[in-house]
């Protein structure tokens, strides 16, 4: 049952940006789809380079050689915290809470499958409790 979680989400639409796509790109993409994350693509093999967030816009923007037009490549984050096929809630909350991040993305064979978010964990063990609040009101 753990292990479904991330099983489940990888068969989600995931929305991306790829290394030419520029900062105004991505916030417009950001708010388009309501989501606080995307990665980044190569676009010779698609393979995920990077990862841009709403918070890494934010730090950016007072900067005073911000412009809308630069690469994403400049401000996304390139050390890729992520999850596999294999990964189990547990684990996804401990990276979660030593990397205090909001979003895991899923990969296998250097292939994006997926996002995972803190809500999604969240509201995962939600139903797991109620499901067993159930069997034990059911007993």
């Amino acid at each position: 049952m753990a292990r479904k979680l991330v099983t489940k989400l990888s068969n989600r639409e995931c929305f991306t940006l790829t290394e030419k796509d520029t900062l105004k790109t991505a916030s417009n993409k950001l708010q388009t789809h309501n989501v606080g994350v995307m990665p980044v693509l190569s676009e010779h093999d698609k393979s995920v380079i990077g990862i841009i967030s709403e918070r890494d816009l934010a730090r950016y923007i007072y900067r005073d050689e911000f412009s809308s037009e630069l690469l994403v490549t400049k401000i996304m984050t390139t050390n890729i915290i992520s999850c596999n096929l294999n990964t189990s809630v547990t684990e996804l909350m401990e990276i979660i809470s030593s990397h205090k991040i909001r979003h895991i993305p899923i990969i296998e064979e250097n292939k994006l499958l997926g996002i995972v978010s803190i809500g999604d964990v969240v509201n995962h063990i939600i139903e797991q409790y109620k499901d067993e609040n159930q069997h034990l009101t059911d007993f």
